[in-house]
Order: C-alpha cells, then structure tokens, then sequence
C-alpha cells in the first residue's frame, strides 16, 4: 500500500510527539514514586515492608523504557540527518531494518507494553483475591504476546535489508501482536470493574441511610469510592485501549504513522499506570475517619437493627446513626480475603426516658 507520508517525516513527528507525551509522563512518575515512597501520615519515608514493591519495580521498568526509547530516538534522528551522506541519505538510515537501534526501539515498544499488560493482569489478580481461573484468558494472551516479542524481535534482526517496520515478514506479527493488547486490555479490564461494581452493589444493600439521606435521589447521592474506582480503571483504560487501536490500525494500513504512533504509545502506556495511583492515592482526612478492616463474610450479612421486633421509634429506644463508606485500595499485608473499609461519620446517640 502506497504511503504518502516519507519515513523521515513521520520519524521527525515521532520525536516531538514523544517528547512532549514524555514530559506528561515525567509529571505523573514523581508524583507516583512520591506516593509510594512517602508515608503521608507521618510526613516521612515509608518503611520498607510497607512499600507496595511490585508497582514500585514497574514504574521504574516503565520509566527506564520510555525515557530509552526517546534517548535511542534522537540518536537515531542525528545520525540520519547530520551524519548519513548520498540524497537518500536520512531514508537509508531509517530503512536499515536490523539496525541495532531500531532493533532497540522495538524492543522498547514491545517490552513497555508487555510489562503494562501485566500489570493490569496483577491488578485483576489481587481484586478477585488471587483467584488463578479469573486470569487464565488474560494470562494466556499475555504469555502469547510474549511470545510474539521474543519472534519479533528475532525476525526483525535477521532480515538484513533495507525495508521498513511494516514489512511482508513483520506486520502479520505486529498486527497479531497489537489485537492481543487490545483484547487483553478489554478483557482485564472488564474484569476489574465488574468485581468492583458487585462489591458496590452488594455493600450498599447492608448501608444504614438517614430518612434526609433516603429522601435524596440516587443519582443525586455522592459516589461511593468503589464506584469512583471503577472510573479511573475505565478512564485510564479507555486510554490505553484507545491509543492501541490507533496503532494496530496504522500497521494494519501499513502506514509509517506505525512509527509515530508507536512512539506515543511507550509513553501512554506509564501515563496510565501513573495516573491510576496518583488518583487512587486521593483520600478522607484521616482527622475525620476512623479506619477498620472488615471481613467479606460480615458485610453479605444482613444486620438486624432491631432484633427483639420493638417499635424503633419508641423514645425509649437507643438510636444508632452511622454510615459506612468503601475504601478500595487493596492492602497485601492483610489477610486475602478482607477488603479494607474506612467508617466516617460514625457516632451513636442515645436517648433516655
């Protein structure tokens, strides 16, 4: 398919797209590792065994990745644009397929992805308590898009010619590749919110709500934090998902956009992981909450506020007023089969004859 966009053109806009989505990138990954080194509470650093290490390795991986991929991007730019001689001399540069640094550059594209789509696996994993079954499919697809990495990158550093990335031998792989991230992504995703939106759902049905609370429409009632959590999963994976797709679509078009787009892609795909913790992060004045761990097994337990049948508006009666409101971060150190709640607003009032 005939391309009306040169290779030089579209790697010179690859860099500045990169650079400028890098710069956003730059910006949510101090304020993740600021997260999730610092202990807010106590205005300090956290203590080892309290450092959420798995995401914390991953934000590390991802920033290692994009900020190498814009590195390797300007060398690439120098050398075809100031140092390659002859009238095609940029385009032979950029065409020299098993070069080792767009060899490199694939490599930063696939293993950044890789390791996102992982994430969102161990996301889903923790949320549905460590169930292996939930994941098999997200799973399968993810250990075959590594697959598919190792052979890319194979294929790529023995051609030996001078072609492009979406040459007769690469884009069926690429394109393969770049479906099972879509797929994944919709998948694991959907996943996570449906655990979520079941929780919320099960969790308000046991809610005590004041008459002034009740009178007040549902949609007019603030959002539970599991409802907010399902937001920013669907938000930051309706981006990643979104880029994705434009990417697959300009392989499968065999378009050198591929190349731009790609770019953006590394630096999308730590932006939405960042950006899950950063807004994650957000929570109660810890003055005005009291905190508390409650079992599963508990809150799918109907509870009788009046247990010997009298009349609750009797004066004599004790009245109890609280309101529960669900915390969705997840705490590895706590047993797995416990979701941690915060109780605001919780006071009791007595009244006597």
């Amino acid at each position: 398919m005939a391309d009306s966009m040169p290779i030089t053109e579209a790697q010179l806009l690859g860099m500045f797209l990169e650079s400028v989505f890098l710069g956003f990138f730059l910006i949510t990954f101090v304020q993740c590792i600021d997260i999730l080194l610092r202990d807010t509470t106590r205005s300090g650093w956290r203590a080892p065994r309290s450092i959420n290490w798995p995401m914390l390795v991953v934000a590390i991986l991802l920033f290692v990745f994009a900020t190498l991929d814009v590195a390797l991007g300007v060398v690439h730019n120098i050398q075809a644009f100031v140092y390659s001689s002859g009238k095609d001399g940029p385009t032979a540069e950029f065409s020299q397929i098993s070069d080792w640094i767009n060899i490199m550059r694939t490599v930063t594209v696939v293993f950044q992805t890789t390791i996102g789509d992982g994430m969102l696996i161990y996301r889903c994993w923790i949320v549905y308590e460590r169930a292996w079954l939930v994941i098999l499919f997200p799973l399968t697809l993810w250990l075959t898009g590594m697959a598919l990495d190792i052979w890319i990158i194979y294929i790529e550093g023995t051609l030996r010619t001078r072609t492009l990335i979406n040459a007769a031998k690469l884009s069926p792989l690429i394109t393969a590749f770049w479906v099972l991230t879509i797929t994944l992504n919709i998948t694991a995703t959907s996943l996570i919110v449906l655990r979520l939106w079941k929780v919320d759902r099960e969790s308000s049905l046991y809610t005590y709500r004041s008459e002034t609370e009740s009178s007040v429409p549902t949609r007019a009632r603030p959002s539970s934090n599991l409802r907010r959590a399902m937001i920013i999963i669907i938000e930051a994976g309706a981006m990643y998902t979104a880029v994705a797709v434009i990417v697959c679509g300009t392989y499968i078009g065999g378009s050198t956009a591929a190349y731009f787009t790609s770019d953006v892609e590394v630096q999308v795909v730590g932006i939405a992981f960042n950006l899950i913790i950063i807004r994650a992060s957000r929570k109660i004045d810890f003055d005005r909450t009291v905190s508390s761990v409650v079992p599963l097994s508990v809150i799918r337990t109907p509870v009788n506020l009046n247990p010997r049948g009298r009349d609750i508006t009797d004066t004599q009666t004790p009245t109890i007023q609280f309101k529960v409101e669900e915390n969705t971060e997840r705490d590895d150190a706590e047993s797995t089969d416990r979701i941690k709640y915060t109780h605001d607003s919780l006071h009791c009032e007595s009244e006597s004859a």
